[in-house]
């Protein structure tokens, strides 16, 4: 199996000493290694790359992207995604990109395209996806029918854990999305996504909850529930970590990126409109929002 080598960019997360750790103890099994590391905060890079074992920090995004064969960009922030992985399109690199895509639904809208006209292979969104029980879930939907309703009840804020939620809800319903309607105080944000035929999701996070993350589908004609922890790990980093590093190799390998390029700007404009609404105070169409047209 030829060996792939991987630049990181981003260090401000936990997701690049996970992500990093997988590489280079090749708990996934499966031929990749983290080679180098670009971080704003060049003594935070170097203390994840000594205890990671990536060999290079480097001292600007250009020189991470450089003898390697894939990137993955890791920044907390989606407003941090756009430039490095535009950087990462141009050299012709492979790449995933940490959830969300991007805030801006026309940033999206542009890296998509981009990807798409270089021919270059873009994987991006939410680990949840990849947690064992959900993957079950995703599995068992062809028993309960058509799904009707996805709730799906998380910890944190809205910036930083919504699109956990988002994407959830895209895997069962698919694009589509109508309108979003947002209620937003200190300690909770309540997201309700409306899709055509009666399909209703819900997004409940509550700030200081406990830490795990439960997502409920109803159907037609039957139920499925599945209980996301971040305790349920492979050699000490969390399982779905390690199922979204084998997908991304299967990606690297000439398999299709898991999502389509519309289904990664739909996830990108649910979460603009959520935004709106909540600002807004109002329901907010998603013909408001700026969307992907035909590739």
């Amino acid at each position: 199996m030829t060996m792939i080598r991987v630049g990181i960019i981003g260090c401000d997360s936990t997701h690049t000493e996970n992500y990093a750790a997988i590489l280079n103890r090749d708990i996934a099994g499966n031929g990749m290694r983290a080679t180098r590391l670009w971080g704003v905060d060049a003594k935070q890079a170097r203390a994840k790359a000594t205890a990671t074992g990536i060999d290079i920090v480097t001292d600007s995004i250009e020189a991470a992207m450089e003898d390697v064969d894939a990137v993955m960009v890791l920044n907390r922030w989606g407003d941090d995604h756009f430039a490095p992985s535009m950087q990462a399109i141009k050299k012709g690199l492979p790449l995933f990109v940490d959830k969300p895509m991007c805030d801006d639904p026309t940033e999206a809208v542009t890296l998509v395209r981009a990807a798409h006209a270089a021919h270059v292979p873009l994987m991006s969104g939410s680990a949840v996806r990849y947690d064992p029980s959900m993957m079950t879930l995703l599995a068992d939907l062809p028993r309960i029918g058509r799904p009707r309703s996805v709730v799906f009840t998380l910890p944190q804020t809205w910036r930083l854990y919504g699109v956990h939620a988002i994407e959830i809800m895209h895997a069962v319903f698919g694009s589509g999305a109508i309108d979003v309607t947002a209620i937003r105080d200190p300690q909770t944000d309540i997201v309700t996504a409306r899709w055509p035929n009666g399909q209703i999701g819900i997004a409940n996070q509550i700030r200081d909850a406990w830490t795990g993350m439960l997502c409920v589908v109803v159907g037609d004609s039957g139920w499925t529930n599945a209980e996301i922890r971040i305790s349920d790990t492979v050699n000490g980093v969390p399982h779905m970590y390690v199922n979204l590093i084998k997908r991304f190799r299967r990606m690297l390998n000439g398999e299709p990126p898991p999502t389509t390029p519309g289904e990664l700007v739909e996830v990108v404009r649910v979460s603009a409109a959520a935004n709106r609404s909540a600002a807004e105070s109002r329901q907010v169409p998603m013909s408001e929002i700026p969307a992907l047209q035909d590739l």
